[in-house]
């Protein structure tokens, strides 16, 4: 391997690390919907859309999901966000505990490598305070 390509390939991990901790890093200063279209919207997505997993990859990358979806929800319960009214509100408040407890349902079941638990965890359990918090909070 030559040198440049050692240095593509040191510079390209470098950039994977980096994004991989980008959301935990910068959290406190994103509004809430930043942190709802940068991290939890797609780690939601990747769990809602989990079927035939096969693979310790794919068992990790939902697991990175779960993950993500409780530490931004944290962050939200813990002030992330608080420049925006909403992220003050009682009821919001109450959602993303319901958010943050369904996600550790999910990441339970997917530590089990329990695909139905996770099917019935992220649509019993994930998909309700979601839907409702949209329901009260998103802009129509």
């Amino acid at each position: 391997m030559t040198r440049a390509m050692r240095l593509l390939a040191l510079c390209g991990l470098s950039l994977l690390a980096c994004a991989s901790a980008w959301p935990q890093a910068s959290m406190k200063t994103l509004s809430v919907k930043e942190i709802m279209t940068t991290v939890i919207a797609p780690a939601t997505n990747l769990l809602w859309g989990a079927s035939n997993v096969q693979t310790d990859a794919q068992w990790q990358e939902l697991e990175q999901a779960a993950q993500q979806v409780i530490e931004a929800g944290t962050e939200i319960a813990d002030g992330a966000g608080s420049h925006d009214a909403v992220a003050v509100n009682a009821d919001w408040q109450a959602s993303a505990d319901e958010m943050i407890a369904a996600a550790r349902s999910v990441l339970a079941a997917i530590q089990k490598r329990d695909e139905e638990a996770l099917f019935n965890a992220g649509n019993d359990q994930l998909y309700p305070p979601c839907e409702s918090c949209h329901a009260q909070y998103l802009p129509k």
